[in-house]
């Protein structure tokens, strides 16, 4: 197995448990926002659900690639695009939601769920996030390294979503939460943007 097949196998790992890990955590913090009233907690669960569809994404890319080398660089930039509408999309959620929460000073309450949840995503997702980068490097992808922009950013979501959940319950700052999420969606869409103008070739 020559290095490069490697990789691929190890990127394609790193995939499937994004898949998991994100579509499982997404579902739950998605459903508990809606219970919580929680903006950064919705727009984490969403993230992270947008996640799990781009690693499939990813799976695809990297399968294509195994078996059918020749167009490994046109399903790479199809994977690519796929992340960055999914970031663009994401931010112009999170500025549209964030606006409305702020005009109706919205207070997110709190839940031991919730914040157990968003523990366990925080420790968890960093180290996904970097390996994937470290990875999207090593391949020269740019879906990947989109990919784990969106994992980073799960995880961001979710410490902001910890941070402004305690500022509201301890500190009475409603307007924490939404103008967390509008930092966050600012990087996103940056990103998001990024992917879909700047085309990057397969090594």
């Amino acid at each position: 197995m020559d290095a490069r097949s490697g990789q691929l196998r190890r990127a394609l790992i790193l995939s499937a448990v994004s898949v998991t890990l994100s579509g499982i955590a997404g579902s739950i913090a998605t459903y508990a926002a809606l219970l919580d009233g929680s903006l950064s907690l919705l727009g984490f669960g969403i993230d992270a659900v947008i996640d799990s569809v781009a690693s499939i994404a990813l799976i695809w890319r990297f399968v294509m690639e195994v078996r059918r080398p020749l167009r490994a660089e046109q399903v790479e930039r199809i994977a690519e695009r796929v992340v960055g509408i999914a970031l663009v999309a994401l931010s112009v959620y999170l500025v549209q939601a964030s606006v409305r929460s702020l005009l109706a000073q919205a207070h997110p309450e709190t839940s031991t769920a919730s914040v157990a949840l968003l523990v366990a995503s925080v420790i968890a997702l960093p180290p996904l996030a970097i390996s994937k980068y470290r990875y999207s490097d090593r391949l020269a992808s740019g879906a990947l390294r989109a990919d784990s922009i969106l994992t980073a950013v799960a995880a961001v979501l979710a410490a902001i979503s910890l941070a402004s959940l305690a500022a509201s319950s301890l500190f009475g700052l409603w307007w924490a939460d939404a103008v967390g999420a509008i930092v966050v969606a600012v990087i996103v869409v940056r990103e998001g943007w990024s992917s879909l103008r700047l085309p990057r070739s397969v090594a």
